[in-house]
């Protein structure tokens, strides 16, 4: 239901000022032209959005001279009725709708021509995005989620030691994705279709660790089950064996795992007949294990049998580009196991996009889950992230009287030129992509590359 005032009413609500206060605030593009084609009215948004200042112009010149080959506002003149284009690379990665309605005078003829523009690009992103995420979680043996290109060369490394039995030592921060990586190498090994079995070193208690990775017999030590066990190398036999944190093994529990891996053969507690195990070995630690080595906490010829090819994942804060993505997985994923269809707005994808994430994916994996769960609208609600994990929403970037003085009297162009230059040196040091860079300047990544060019702001930046 729509309430509107009654047209004296706004006349005493609002003032010529106001209403051109609320045109200018206006997020969508607003273009007003008169019956000849020239531009009576134009807001900063519709600037923004269509990448060219149309001030003072006639919208029949202005053809000429641009890429459009088609306008909403000048086919209104001859239909006399309200026109919708879609407007798809017409400027550069962007997609803009524009709709035209035709303003009458008393005699019946055209007036005025009210245009509205929407950037559509990031609506179709997330739109897409949230697709390719569906897809990735109804597909089987799917790759990890990426798009930086670190993490691409990563798994495209991944996927190359696949095939052979080599030793794998994964290395990254905590909650970086390291299981997630062992995984992906034995769903794409030829042992897929035995075992995958994962243990964190550091959950088991060292009295327990033996008796857990090699088994024991009946009777084998106090409270021993009388039909014994078998242990995680046995359980693992013909697949993968995946030890998270190794670095918090035992030193004496080393030893025997050495002579585990170079005989292919384990000993149950309480017995002295050996067992062949045929098992691949993937290991990950957040730990530095060459230091630990150099301390004696690490024994060297293990850490050189577990060395031979070493796969490192960054941190999440230094692959900005796989938060969106990962954002839409996540989303999917606990829409589908909650029974939910909720979704993320942009104001909420900022937020997240500018948090440094010290616990990585799996913050971002319990953040996404808590606020499907806890959100009462239908969309993820950035109070209950706010009030959760001390994510704030990106700070509005057009405060022109806080964050622009001016002191001096100089051309216009050139004070623009130094404005921009100064932006784009404050984003570079606080950003290392400049897709990110785009984001938080509110311009496409093409010009922000073009720009620094410009500028001279020449660094090596991500993709």
């Amino acid at each position: 239901m729509t309430y509107e005032l009654p047209s004296e009413q706004i006349s005493k609500t609002l003032n010529y000022d106001e209403i051109s206060t609320v045109i200018k605030e206006s997020y969508d593009g607003i273009l007003v032209t008169d019956r000849q084609g020239n531009v009576i009215l134009v807001n900063d948004a519709y600037t923004r959005i269509i990448g060219q200042d149309v001030r003072g112009k006639n919208f029949f010149e202005f053809l000429k001279t641009n890429a459009y080959k088609k306008a909403a506002c000048l086919e209104v003149l001859e239909t006399k009725s309200r026109v919708s284009y879609d407007h798809v690379d017409l400027y550069p990665g962007k997609h803009i709708m524009a709709t035209a309605n035709p303003i009458f005078d008393e005699q019946g003829q055209i007036r005025l021509v009210v245009t509205n523009a929407r950037d559509m690009t990031e609506m179709l992103q997330l739109r897409e995005e949230l697709e390719r995420a569906r897809d990735k979680l109804s597909q089987t043996n799917s790759g990890p989620v990426a798009v930086n290109s670190k993490m691409k060369e990563l798994f495209a490394a991944a996927l190359r030691v696949c095939s052979v039995d080599v030793t794998v030592l994964i290395t990254g921060e905590s909650g970086v994705g390291k299981e997630v990586l062992a995984k992906y190498i034995h769903d794409n090994s030829p042992r897929k279709s035995h075992p995958f079995v994962a243990v964190n070193c550091g959950a088991i208690p060292e009295q327990l660790l033996e008796s857990e990775f090699f088994g024991y017999i009946g009777g084998a030590f106090t409270g021993a089950s009388k039909t014994g066990k078998k242990g995680l190398f046995e359980t693992a036999d013909g697949g993968t064996l995946f030890l998270d944190e190794i670095g918090d093994l035992p030193f004496n529990l080393q030893v025997k795992l050495l002579r585990a891996l170079g005989t292919g053969e384990i000993t149950r507690l309480g017995d002295n007949s050996p067992i062949p195990v045929n098992i691949r070995l993937l290991a990950a630690t957040n730990q530095d294990l060459q230091t630990m080595v150099h301390t004696h906490k690490f024994r060297e010829d293990l850490y050189y049998r577990l060395n031979v090819i070493n796969l490192v994942i960054p941190p999440l804060r230094e692959r900005p580009e796989d938060i969106r993505p990962l954002c839409m997985y996540f989303l999917s994923e606990y829409n589908q196991r909650y029974g939910q269809n909720k979704r993320i707005n942009l104001e909420v994808l900022n937020a997240l996009e500018n948090y440094n994430w010290p616990g990585n994916i799996r913050e971002l994996k319990n953040t996404i889950e808590r606020m499907v769960v806890l959100s009462s609208g239908n969309h993820l609600e950035l109070s209950s992230l706010t009030s959760l994990d001390g994510i704030q929403p990106r700070p509005n970037p057009i405060d022109t009287d806080e964050a622009i003085t001016v002191n001096r009297f100089i051309p216009i162009p050139q004070a623009v030129e130094a404005v921009e230059k100064q932006i784009l040196s404050h984003a570079m040091n606080q950003y290392s992509s400049s897709r990110q860079i785009a984001r938080s300047t509110g311009i496409d990544q093409k010009t922000v590359l073009r720009k620094m060019k410009k500028y001279g702001l020449q660094r090596k930046l991500h993709d």
